[in-house]
């Protein structure tokens, strides 16, 4: 117990020179611009590896703040990181990966998150409620293993690599799709779970209020999911997309819109090549444009 409070505030090798980094470079950015409306991307990995902010940027004209890193930090921990560098006009994509489906563990992470606040946030354990420690609490041993299995990680090479993070929080770094991916059967994820945890669904309807009250806009959108896996889920996904409708808080595109092929991925199913990454944020701005003239 007392080993693994210690831990709490060890910062750990893989996190310090990986795009986990992307943690404190995306609060300091936003902490700099925090008096100036700016388009922020609050999403897991898929925001991270496939989207191309320099786009979005001289699409609307306003500067991009890319938060996203690895979904292990939880979605609440994604919001709540950031919620209080936001302001009136912002505009915030906000774009939630399925994972095996929308539980507590996509609400409120796993080792990941121990490791980025550790490494990078010490003072915002403090954000972490008591239900949230209850189901992080198993995780503390394996933080502490992975902690010493990293103690000798000097750099991290290729597009996880803190230097493959742009100056917008993008990974901008040539990626050839690796071999699992070209098997055209490679169909990620053999199920994605169609429920919606009552708990994500009061998180999600929080943030909706969240920006509603503070006059941001949000902009809520089904992540990119590659098309073989997509088809597999279709059910699954369908059955999420009802659930927020029928909670009053729908997607505001049709997921099959971020289904792309298999070839514009390149190591996972949220993970897009730099090609990928390009046509996806094309569909996006074309979205931001519908939404945002409404």
């Amino acid at each position: 117990m007392i080993m693994n409070i210690v831990m709490l505030s060890r910062k750990d090798g893989y996190c310090l020179h990986s795009h986990e980094k992307n943690a404190i470079l995306a609060y300091k950015r936003l902490e700099a611009l925090k008096d100036t409306n700016k388009i922020v991307i609050i999403s897991g990995s898929n925001g991270q590896f496939s989207i191309n902010s320099r786009m979005i940027h001289e699409a609307f004209n306003m500067l991009v703040v890319n938060t996203s890193f690895h979904a292990g930090i939880g979605i609440r921990m994604q919001f709540e990181l950031y919620k209080d560098l936001l302001q009136k006009g912002d505009i915030v994509i906000f774009c939630p990966e399925y994972g095996n489906g929308f539980n507590k563990e996509r609400l409120y992470g796993e080792t990941t998150l121990l490791r980025v606040l550790s490494t990078y946030m010490p003072s915002a354990y403090k954000k972490i409620t008591f239900p949230q420690w209850l189901h992080l609490y198993k995780y503390t041993g394996i933080h502490f293993w992975e902690y010493l299995k990293h103690l000798h990680i000097e750099k991290v090479e290729g597009p996880y690599s803190s230097d493959a993070v742009n100056e917008y929080g993008d990974i901008e770094c040539e990626r050839a799709q690796v071999e699992s991916i070209k098997n055209e059967n490679f169909n990620g994820p053999a199920t994605i779970k169609g429920e919606v945890d009552n708990a994500v669904l009061d998180y999600f309807k929080y943030i909706h209020d969240f920006a509603k009250a503070k006059d941001i806009k949000l902009v809520f959108l089904p992540p990119t999911f590659i098309e073989g896996g997509y088809k597999m889920n279709s059910k699954q996904i369908d059955s999420i997309a009802y659930t927020l409708k029928a909670n009053g808080i729908p997607w505001q595109a049709e997921p099959a819109r971020y289904a792309f092929s298999n070839s514009l991925y390149y190591d996972t199913y949220y993970h897009m090549t730099q090609e990928g990454a390009n046509i996806r944020t094309e569909v996006l701005i074309e979205d931001l444009h519908r939404i945002l003239n409404k």
